[in-house]
């Protein structure tokens, strides 16, 4: 499952395509939510406080899990990186729980580190519960993956330069954090609002999200 294209513009599908290009390599599918928003749509409804679509993706979430009956679902990391990979952390958590009732079985949630703890925004990875470590052949065919990427060039090397040449070797999955610890206000403004502030400065955005926006969307999708 992927939520966004990648891209502000609907004719940037240069991220998705590789997506679903790697996704075809590695024997899987996609589902129903692949790629379907714009990033600036979903911007959009965080700013104006619009629960509406990020109910209809929850149950897209839901819908897939109850059809493939999977034991665990991995999802973005909660960072206080980046709006998009919070609130899909937020939707994966909720549509496991409603999932595992329906079911009558749980469904694990585990995160990943969307970005080095470094980068995030002073939110801890969490216990770590699964170390995979890639065979010499594997890696050969991850770093490849990852070096022809589109668009992530700034983001391998600040990358590298963080976590060094063999970043790549393993994968960490971690306990994601206590639903209800997602609503308390970070100690620090969140990474994407100072992204956004940036952005705004530089002509690129009209608005910032700030936290509050992102908080009042979490609340009314815990009830």
């Amino acid at each position: 499952m992927v939520l966004t294209t990648g891209s502000r513009s609907g004719s940037d599908t240069a991220r998705l395509q590789a997506s679903s290009d790697l996704l075809t390599t590695l024997g899987g599918r996609p589902s129903e939510l692949f790629g379907a928003v714009l990033d600036r749509d979903l911007y959009a409804a965080v700013l104006a406080g619009d629960t509406k679509p990020f109910l209809k993706w929850k149950a897209t979430v839901v819908d897939v899990l109850i059809r493939n009956r999977p034991e665990l679902l991995v999802i973005d990391g909660w960072q206080l990186y980046s709006v998009t990979h919070d609130l899909a952390h937020v939707i994966g958590r909720l549509a496991a729980e409603e999932a595992s009732r329906k079911l009558s079985y749980p469904v694990q949630v585990l995160q990943y580190d969307v970005v080095p703890p470094a980068l995030a925004g002073g939110v801890q990875s969490g216990s770590r519960a699964r170390v995979i470590t890639l065979s010499k052949s594997e890696l050969a065919d991850r770093l490849a993956a990852v070096e022809n990427y589109p668009g992530i060039d700034l983001e391998l090397i600040e990358l590298r330069e963080i976590e060094g040449e063999y970043h790549a070797i393993t994968e960490s999955l971690f306990l994601p954090p206590p639903l209800e610890d997602l609503t308390e206000p970070p100690r620090e403004p969140p990474k994407y609002e100072i992204y956004g502030e940036a952005r705004r400065s530089s002509g690129i955005y009209t608005d910032v999200i700030r936290w509050h926006h992102v908080e009042t969307i979490i609340r009314q999708l815990i009830g």
